[in-house]
């Protein structure tokens, strides 16, 4: 039985191995829901053979950043995470593979004649992914290519508002821009430097929380939406006058619509419990998901 067993998982490890000799392209992506995109439309377009799919699972438009190719800087940042979004950093750890540290250790063995092909969109999120990844492969050979599904889909003149991420469009635009641009648009040297040198400045900023302005990535404050989320509270009271409480849900989906940024549904309750700490808003109902419980601006 045991030589049985040996000749098996030898079968299997010759067999990963010729699959990954096959593969001429490795998309790297930011989140896992991203990956899944990706893996169903290169299947679709029967592509998936001599494409792999890797993906971190992190969200880079929150928390800290700083230091973060070093154990000590994603020490940091587990620790803040633990403190203020529990429910996303428990999340991320069930799928321990797409963490920073293996991640880098993933991009790392990528042989270099691979090409790596990088999506993203018009988002802090992927924006500081993309720049933090170009800093990790700055002494890799490997050709890079990237991907602005934003970009293509107005290039395109898809039908639709362009989304602002991968899986946020409907999937026959997606599978069309995977179509079009699955292998990805070459990099230039000097623009690939530049983002280098642009995670370098965004990283030593110490700020918890990035958004997406005009082609930029903005450091803020972590209470920079404060405003959004009080404004949004006041909106949808006017918009029902039968309730005097708004559900937490309503608010939430408000924030994310009038915002059009990509940061968690954790972060933004976060901040909400901040502002009731602080007696801005009031609230009534069970302290946990934002379907349980209600708000309401403190008129006190």
């Amino acid at each position: 039985m045991y030589t049985l067993l040996e000749k098996h998982i030898e079968a299997i490890y010759n067999h990963r191995v010729q699959a990954e000799e096959r593969q001429t392209y490795v998309h790297l992506v930011f989140s896992l829901s991203n990956a899944g995109s990706l893996k169903v439309a290169l299947s679709k377009l029967n592509k998936s053979e001599g494409h792999r799919v890797v993906a971190f699972n992190e969200l880079f438009s929150i928390g800290p950043i700083a230091d973060l190719n070093t154990q000590g800087g994603q020490r940091n940042r587990e620790l803040w995470m633990m403190e203020h979004l529990p429910d996303t950093f428990f999340g991320a750890s069930s799928n321990r593979e797409h963490r920073i540290e293996p991640m880098m250790e993933t991009l790392k063995k990528i042989p270099a004649n691979k090409t790596i092909v990088i999506w993203n969109g018009d988002n802090a999120h992927d924006q500081t992914g993309l720049r933090f990844s170009l800093y990790l492969l700055r002494e890799q050979k490997n050709p890079i290519h990237v991907v602005n599904v934003t970009q293509a889909h107005r290039d395109m003149g898809l039908l639709g508002a362009a989304p602002i991420a991968l899986a946020q469009g409907d999937q026959e635009s997606f599978l069309e821009v995977v179509k079009r641009y699955g292998e990805g648009i070459p990099l230039e040297l000097g623009l690939r430097k530049q983002y280098e040198q642009e995670w370098l400045e965004l990283s030593s900023q110490n700020h918890l929380l990035r958004l997406w302005d005009s082609e930029d990535i903005i450091g803020c404050d972590e209470n920079e939406l404060d405003p959004v989320i009080v404004s949004a509270v006041a909106k949808l009271h006017d918009e029902n006058t039968e309730c005097d409480f708004i559900t937490g849900s309503e608010v939430v989906i408000r924030v994310l619509e009038e915002t059009r940024q990509l940061i968690s549904v954790s972060f933004i309750t976060y901040r909400i419990w901040k502002l009731v700490s602080d007696r801005v808003l009031r609230f009534q109902g069970l302290p946990w998901a934002p379907h349980q419980y209600s708000l309401r601006l403190n008129e006190e």
